[in-house]
């Protein structure tokens, strides 16, 4: 190739690559900012377990300041009280087995059309966003169509729950690990994995717990493994069930205790005080090591 091509070729590449850096690329930046400042903001908020004292300081603020709140049906009547007056409520609450449940893809579309309108948009969720609160559709939807957004963590009710009823999820002998699993479909648990873990701690199981518990002693589970069950827990009417894995079912006499956290395993037996109290030296937290 004469040198006077290659000299061209070169020329025009380094015109082509000025082109882009000097007109293109400022002007996607400008088009992008435009949009941006057109555009509102979601925060995908964990509202904690209940009580209106266990939510975080950047939540309270960001309620506060929120021209439009999507909640969800497990947020406490607290934390509830303290959305503006002011302010636009959407309610799309998911209960399992309710037909009138909001669909997860029409929540997707509120919050985008709410933050393309402007709108400091506040999803506020039970517990922690992050923690079966089905935020990832959420994300989704709003990295698609370019939405503002900012995840608030929240005191996940999975921990905040059992420790509001003397209950340690880990301990220096019985238990140095846990797992959060979902209860809501027995059909797709591995009770095989699950009977040798030395804590459980169960969301969405109170209409499944029998099922659960029977597989669990059907996979070598101890029939007489502590279970504690706690209903609407950190809020004035909490209720604490201590059983077994053999007749916690049983002691929730058909009675709706939903929500509830069931914690499965030796520290559940922690819900009764006297347990502290009647521990070996080998199993107290003080054993050194």
């Amino acid at each position: 190739m004469p040198v006077r091509d290659v000299a061209l070729g070169a020329l025009s590449g380094a015109l082509l690559s000025l082109l882009v850096s000097q007109v293109v690329l400022p002007r996607i930046r400008t088009r992008q900012l435009r949009s941006q400042a057109s555009c509102g903001t979601v925060y995908l908020v964990g509202a904690g377990p209940g009580d209106s004292e266990l939510l975080t300081l950047k939540a309270r603020r960001l309620l506060a300041s929120a021209t439009v709140v999507v909640v969800d049906d497990l947020v406490g009547a607290e934390v509830y009280a303290l959305i503006p007056k002011d302010c636009e409520i959407i309610y799309v609450g998911k209960r399992g087995g309710k037909k009138d449940s909001a669909k997860q893809v029409d929540i997707d579309d509120i919050l985008v059309d709410k933050c393309r309108a402007g709108h400091i948009v506040v999803r506020l969720k039970g517990g922690d966003p992050m923690v079966f609160g089905r935020v990832h559709s959420e994300i989704r939807a709003l990295v698609r169509d370019e939405c503002k957004f900012e995840v608030i963590p929240g005191i996940s009710s999975a921990l905040a729950v059992p420790a509001i009823a003397n209950i340690p999820v880990t301990h220096k002998t019985l238990s140095t690990s846990f797992v959060v699993v979902s209860g809501h479909k027995p059909a797709e648990m591995d009770f095989a994995t699950l009977a040798n873990v030395e804590t459980i701690v169960l969301l969405m199981a109170t209409r499944t717990i029998g099922n659960i518990c029977d597989s669990l002693i059907e996979s070598g589970k101890g029939k007489d493994t502590p279970v504690a069950l706690i209903h609407s827990g950190t809020n004035p009417d909490q209720v604490l069930l201590l059983g077994t894995l053999q007749d916690i079912a049983a002691k929730t006499d058909g009675k709706k205790y939903s929500p509830a956290i069931i914690v499965i395993g030796q520290v559940a037996k922690y819900g009764n005080l006297q347990a502290y109290l009647e521990e070996s030296d080998d199993e107290s937290i003080n054993t050194d090591v």
